[in-house]
């Protein structure tokens, strides 16, 4: 049994040097005295020299056995401990965490592998039976403690379902298992422990090797995600097909019942509302599913982050009790994404942050440039990336659940129908996955939860590599309606989303060349604009054109009248404008306008 700290004293070579020099001269000594006394014998009784020759050789016999005896076992002490040097210097060098345990249970051997992994010296522990303190918060067996008792009936008292025994050696078990004693979010440890017998075969010890398989585990983890988004991408491939084409009769004849409803059928306008409403969820949810079928691929380009983390922030948020604070440094670098997909991810996030905090409270939101490299242990390439993070002060998740938080259809909520089915972080990690990123999520029970959230930093071009890929994905850009109607704006606001495309809504000129500014400045521009020639008071609609023309001298904008043979609408190039309908417009009408325009 090897220990750094031996109780054997080792004698000075110095004394067995004299023990050596002594005995040497014993044997000369002790010849020639036995020599002279077989000599006198021999005078005494007049006999032949026999006994003086036998007594001289009984004596050197003697001595030579002696000197040999020493020699013999400085040899072997010699040799044991070279023996021991070497086996030291082997386990010592192994990158194999290990510890040996001696009959009594006190640890004699921890090497420098397992100090690295339990962040526990081995002058620290060496001695003692506090080796369980590398694995457990509170004192109990490990598997090395159960083998040098003897005490196997109860292994799986301590290790049910995580042991087997050893294929490969003799009273030898292996395990897997997770520690979550280890580091800060635990470890995954595969363990081996064998006993240790010494040449009669009595049992002396155990030792006991593990191997940190966290990494492992993570990546079948990811693994097990990417096959169960790769199965739903599939379902959902087909799904979206005819269900998108269902929706679309259904929203159009809702939409033109609502605009033909009069006022005195309440009950009718009513119920149109409910219908349309749970049309509207459907939709949503197929455009959910579209994002892990092959039309969510991202159109990426080269975004400033922080302006989007703003900008979605301050439209997301509509609770008084729930504030948002940034920490974004000036220096961040620009991202390589599709801003709406991202979008859809922050609102996401967001939504689960407040929703943590039902009596309100303060969502952090930071942002930070790293380097992945190899040492990092991440899932990604290595490279620049801008790490982002979505911090609450809720309830938190249990670990349990954590392991199941990207899973499609998973939901720790009560289900309502103010609550989702599932998909918002299922759809979360689909995206940041296709923009060849990674999310992960930090939390404790009633401690809050943290999603860091890593996206690849634009090429110092601004130009994805995967521009030919990418060019038949589904975009969602975003389109302002100035409409004063409330009811036209829902309406517009469906047929938008219907149609792929984001909107935003402003009742009047003002607020339509304010939401047109504040977009052009923060590099989110729309792509077209939608004016009503009918809002009353105010600006003029070609007055608004033009402010907008001055920000903008390429805005393609489309003139909706209620006069189709008005001559703006019939003449609209001639006023600047790009498009025209006539309010109120069908989703087929703004379909093919939008699509002359060639966004």
């Amino acid at each position: 049994m090897i220990s750094r700290n031996r109780n054997i004293q080792e004698p000075p070579r110095n004394r067995e040097l004299i023990s050596l020099i002594l005995w040497g001269f014993a044997l000369v000594l002790g010849s020639f005295i036995f020599l002279y006394l077989g000599h006198r014998v021999d005078q005494t009784l007049g006999t032949e020299p026999f006994l003086m020759i036998g007594l001289f050789l009984l004596a050197v016999m003697t001595c030579v056995g002696k000197f040999y005896q020493v020699v013999w076992r400085k040899w072997a002490e010699q040799e044991l401990r070279e023996s021991e040097q070497r086996l030291y210097s082997i386990l010592q060098g192994s990158p194999i965490p290990t510890f040996v345990l001696g009959r009594d249970h006190r640890v004699i051997y921890w090497n420098g592998a397992i100090e690295a992994l339990s962040k526990i010296k081995a002058k620290d522990v060496i001695g003692t039976i506090d080796h369980w303190k590398a694995f457990y918060n509170a004192q109990r067996p490990c598997m090395a403690d159960l083998l040098v008792d003897e005490s196997l009936g109860t292994i799986p008292q301590w290790y049910y379902g995580t042991f087997v025994k050893s294929k490969l050696i003799d009273e030898a078990y292996e395990g897997t298992d997770f520690f979550p004693a280890l580091g800060e979010n635990g470890k995954w440890l595969r363990f081996t422990a064998a006993v240790i017998r010494n040449s009669p075969g009595n049992l002396i010890g155990a030792v006991e090797t593990l191997e940190d398989i966290t990494e492992q585990k993570r990546s079948e983890e990811e693994l097990v995600k990417i096959k169960k988004l790769e199965s739903l991408g599939i379902l959902a491939d087909g799904i979206a097909q005819d269900f998108g084409s269902l929706l679309s009769a259904i929203l159009r004849n809702i939409f033109l019942a609502k605009i033909s409803v009069t006022d005195e059928d309440k009950i009718l306008e009513q119920g149109l509302e409910i219908a349309e409403k749970a049309s509207l969820q459907a939709k949503e949810l197929t455009n959910r599913l579209i994002t892990f079928s092959k039309g969510g691929n991202p159109i990426r380009k080269a975004t400033p982050l922080a302006p989007l983390l703003r900008e979605t922030a301050a439209m997301s948020i509509h609770d008084a009790t729930i504030q948002c604070k940034f920490d974004l440094p000036d220096d961040l670098w620009s991202v390589e994404i599709d801003d709406g997909q991202i979008k859809q991810v922050f609102q996401n996030l967001l939504s689960n942050a407040w929703e943590a905090m039902p009596d309100g409270g303060i969502v952090h939101v930071c942002a930070n440039n790293i380097v992945v490299s190899a040492s990092d242990k991440l899932p990604l390439k290595e490279g620049k990336y801008v790490k982002w993070s979505v911090q609450d002060h809720g309830v938190g998740i249990s670990r349990e659940h954590r392991e199941k938080l990207f899973e499609p259809y998973f939901t720790t909520k009560q289900k309502s129908d103010s609550t989702g089915i599932g998909l918002g972080l299922a759809m979360c990690y689909a995206i940041v996955k296709k923009h060849d990123g990674y999310i992960a999520v930090e939390s404790e029970p009633q401690m809050g939860t943290t999603v860091d959230v890593y996206l690849p930093g634009a090429p110092v071009n601004g130009y994805s590599n995967n521009n030919e890929e990418e060019s038949s994905a589904v975009s969602r850009e975003k389109i302002l309606v100035m409409e004063h109607d409330e009811v036209m704006r829902d309406a517009a606001g469906i047929m938008l989303n219907f149609l792929g495309y984001s909107s935003d809504f402003a009742q009047n000129g003002e607020e339509a060349i304010r939401y047109y500014e504040t977009a052009w400045v923060t590099h989110h521009p729309y792509i077209a604009v939608v004016l009503d020639s009918t809002a009353p008071g105010g600006q003029g609609v070609e007055n608004i054109l033009q402010t907008l023309l001055k920000l903008n001298p390429h805005v393609k904008a489309i003139i909706a009248g209620g006069d189709a043979h008005h001559p703006m609408l019939a003449e609209f190039r001639m006023y600047g404008f790009s498009g025209a309908v006539a309010r109120p417009y069908t989703i087929d009408t703004l379909k093919a306008t939008l699509g002359h325009l060639q966004l």
